[in-house]
């Protein structure tokens, strides 16, 4: 399985722009129920896309495209669907989730927002190795835990926890878009 590098997800940061959201397939996408027949994904943060594999073209899955298009897209890498659900209690509004084995997709008004993806989507380094790399920034006192920053601080970014504060710490985390933390 790959996974973008760090440095290509700093790069991806630069180069986002706004997109139309993704047309709606007529069907849903089969799946299994580990991953699907493809095996990479790039987070990103405006999005996801699937990058071109197995001569397929790159599948573009934006912030603001209709949930049943977001989630039959993402199914062909992403595989079953682990649980649905909803929270009316997020900071950021009422929101409905749907989870697969390591990522999960977050949705307002039936359109996708965000993204929070845990093992096997987050960049095997260390701590000490994510800080070390340009464009990424530790925050400092966060509720959430040792939380860092990918990206603009105050804008276009993906932001991640460690599993602990020491330099050998492995990343936990990764989000973009609109999630439900509770600060």
């Amino acid at each position: 399985m790959r996974l973008a590098g760090t440095v290509a997800m700093v790069l991806l940061l630069g180069a986002c722009n706004a997109q139309e959201p993704a047309a709606e397939p007529e069907a849903p996408a089969e799946a299994d129920s580990t991953l699907g027949a493809k095996d990479e994904i790039d987070l990103q943060a405006s999005g996801i896309t699937v990058p071109p594999q197995d001569g397929d073209a790159a599948l573009e899955v934006p912030f603001g495209s209709k949930r049943a298009a977001a989630e039959a897209t993402l199914a062909v890498v992403l595989g079953s669907v682990v649980e649905r659900r909803e929270n009316d209690e997020c900071p950021a509004g009422p929101m409905a989730m749907t989870e697969y084995r390591g990522v999960t997709l977050n949705f307002q008004d039936d359109r996708f927002v965000g993204w929070f993806a845990t093992d096997p989507y987050v960049p095997d380094q260390t701590r000490e190795e994510m800080l070390a790399t340009e464009g990424v920034v530790l925050i400092g006192d966060s509720t959430l835990g040792p939380e860092f920053v990918i990206g603009d601080v105050d804008g276009m970014s993906i932001g991640g926890l460690f599993d602990g504060a020491l330099d050998d710490s492995a990343v936990f985390s990764l989000w973009a878009g609109v999630n439900c933390f509770f600060r």
